[in-house]
């Protein structure tokens, strides 16, 4: 078993041939060198957030299932926070903090990260606030994009900043950066608020309707993964598709793209992208923003 001697910790790393999208013949040892060389970019995203485990053991195509408690077979190294749990009294998360236990989350098949819109300094108060553009049936990308735009509109007349990015699955991703001072209700309240211009501008693409079969073909504004222990994948995760696809973020007038589909950034080519636009995010993540009084 082959060992990767990393920031001073040994990661043992196993079945490194073993593919994870067959379609591209890409390998757990290949995705493992992704994470590694994205490290500087998604680890800020990833820090000191509760890291929940969602597992492919047999990559794209095979089962998948999520764990949150850190596996007793885990190193003394990888940093956990215990939060309590309704159902199991109290869980320790794992901490995504640095490449090492990043390495280690891929070796358990972990391809996708999942991490709390909160931080361990302040559990109960976000610093991002999330809209997430679900669409639904036969509604997709590109209309997505139009309510992206919508969103961004009033933001910016709100003088709120945020990065938009590609879910890496179906969706698009509108995070605006808190200073963590709201709870996850009052979050959850101001995003409602400035959905419903959105719902009423575009009726035929848009909806707030939390059951599935009553959606039809619209865009689902989900404001209600504004929640403790609800997660989202970070920018620059990969995701488990057929294309290897990349949560991605995107320049402002990228939204106007109606051609624009996820697929069009990937594994193969989300470093190239970056070394052309550079990390978007850099200079937003860490803005300390209080949402407004409407």
């Amino acid at each position: 078993m082959p060992v990767l001697k990393i920031e001073g910790k040994e990661v043992r790393l196993s079945n490194l041939d073993k593919v994870y999208f067959p379609a591209l013949n890409i390998t757990k040892g290949e995705v493992i060198d992704y994470y590694i060389r994205m490290a500087p970019h998604i680890l800020p995203h990833l820090f000191n957030r509760p890291f929940s485990m969602l597992n492919f053991p047999d990559g794209y195509g095979n089962k998948s299932f999520y764990r949150k408690q850190c596996p007793p077979e885990a190193p003394p190294w990888i940093e956990t926070v215990a939060i309590p749990s309704s159902r199991k009294g109290e869980v320790d998360w794992c901490l995504v903090n640095n490449t090492a236990t990043l390495v280690w989350m891929i070796n358990r098949s972990c391809i996708e990260m999942h991490t709390w819109t909160a931080k361990i300094s302040a559990l109960d108060r976000p610093d991002i606030a999330l809209i997430d553009l679900d669409p639904n049936g036969n509604s997709g990308f590109k209309e997505a994009l139009q309510l992206a735009r919508a969103y961004a509109a009033i933001l910016q007349e709100l003088k709120l900043k945020a990065y938009v990015k590609t879910s890496g699955a179906t969706g698009i991703h509108s995070c605006i950066p808190l200073k963590p001072v709201h709870s996850f209700a009052e979050v959850r309240e101001f995003l409602t608020k400035i959905s419903r211009p959105v719902l009423q501008a575009y009726p035929e693409i848009a909806t707030m309707e939390r059951t599935i079969k009553k959606r039809g073909d619209k865009v689902l504004l989900d404001v209600l993964q504004n929640a403790a222990g609800k997660t989202m994948p970070p920018p620059y995760s990969l995701r488990v598709t057929p294309t290897a696809t990349v949560s991605t973020p995107l320049l402002w007038p990228e939204l106007e793209d109606d051609t624009l589909l996820p697929e069009r950034f990937n594994i193969n080519n989300i470093f190239e992208r970056i070394a052309r636009v550079g990390d978007i995010t850099a200079d937003l993540r860490d803005l300390q923003q209080v949402l407004p009084h409407l």
